[in-house]
């Protein structure tokens, strides 16, 4: 997965998240009490039918998504004003996402994983709160009504400017603790998604997550990510660059993820003295493809005598460049180690025959 495209992705993805449920509970709360709250109450999944809002900027423009969930599962239509029209299905064992208007289908099998292969609405929450906790200030800033339902508003504010995830807002429901609104400020771009509608006694049928798909729609099996061998690697890239095992760094495992672009990425996963260390991607870079934007907190650097980016932040550390015809990234996996710490080991790689 490219990991620019992910990032910039980031906004959308925490307005995704907050889907936070539980019980009616009164009283006065800290933010820290009511993301407790949230947290602890989204053990057992909700059943409910919402409409919401989306406003991606840059990343997508606008559109209107209706939403079912129940027992786990999930089924998301998005319309977007550009006539944009994708259906996605989770529905337990297998993840469909059909485009409507280029009548293409993309599956992918959850495995053992089951509804486990997405992360649940509480994991993406703790995943987001836990990456903000150190770098903003977190505080209640009154009540609203979202969808004419009483909220508490929270508002994170991020520290410093130039940030990778920068300031936001989450409006979450007192009896439902589902957020029903959220602004986001992450990799550049702002992002605003508000619920319109939202009810959780809604009777919904299990055919709501199979979807009709047409006999002549393009259908793509995407395989995810398998462990590999360092042969396979090799009989696919050629000569490539690697980070070798030396000073106490041990190569753990090697894996494939092909995804949507149908793209063979590896990832070199490196552990010492028993913890994870780093992590290094490559892939055979597209020549042809458009050179992409910076995005916030990114910035050049000589990489190998190469030009590079790195991104430096407080939770996230990676350096990247182009190679010989090959796209390069080393991530932390350490949080102790730093941008220089990247940058050595970048410069200790060989040649791989």
């Amino acid at each position: 997965m490219n990991w620019k495209k992910s990032l910039r992705a980031a906004g959308l993805i925490a307005a995704l998240t907050f889907s936070l449920v539980g019980c009616n509970t009164e009283g006065s709360y800290s933010p820290q009490e009511i993301i407790d709250q949230a947290l602890q109450e989204t053990k057992e999944p909700l059943t409910y039918y919402a409409e919401y809002k989306m406003d991606m900027g840059d990343v997508g423009g606008k559109a209107q998504v209706k939403e079912w969930a129940k027992d786990g599962k999930r089924r998301i239509e998005t319309t977007a004003e550009n006539g944009e029209h994708i259906i996605s299905v989770n529905n337990g064992s297998q993840v469909i996402i059909y485009d409507v208007v280029k009548n293409t289908v993309h599956k992918m099998d959850l495995g053992e994983d089951g509804l486990d292969g997405f992360q649940s609405p509480r994991d993406q929450a703790e995943l987001l709160f836990n990456l903000v906790k150190d770098t903003h200030d977190v505080k209640i800033d009154g009540e609203e009504k979202i969808a004419g339902r009483d909220t508490y508003k929270i508002v994170a504010k991020a520290k410093k400017d130039d940030t990778l995830i920068g300031d936001i807002e989450v409006w979450v429901d007192k009896k439902t603790w589902v957020t029903l609104k959220t602004i986001t400020n992450s990799a550049g771009n702002k992002m605003i998604t508000e619920y319109t509608k939202m009810d959780e006694n809604a009777k919904i049928d299990d055919a709501q997550f199979t979807i009709d798909i047409p006999k002549d729609a393009k259908v793509e099996e995407i395989s995810g990510s398998e462990l590999v061998k360092l042969e396979t690697v090799k009989n696919e890239l050629g000569e490539f660059l690697m980070v070798p095992e030396e000073n106490g760094l041990i190569l753990e495992q090697i894996s494939l993820d092909k995804g949507i672009e149908n793209r063979s990425e590896y990832t070199f996963s490196y552990a010492k003295n028993g913890q994870e260390d780093i992590s290094v991607t490559v892939f055979k870079a597209n020549s042809k493809a458009t050179k992409e934007e910076p995005i916030l907190g990114e910035k050049e650097m000589d990489i190998r005598g190469q030009k590079g980016t790195v991104m430096d932040e407080q939770n996230f550390r990676c350096i990247s460049w182009q190679e010989n015809g090959y796209q390069y990234s080393i991530f932390l996996a350490n949080s102790k180690l730093t941008i220089e710490d990247l940058v050595a080991y970048a410069k200790q790689m060989t040649i791989v025959k």
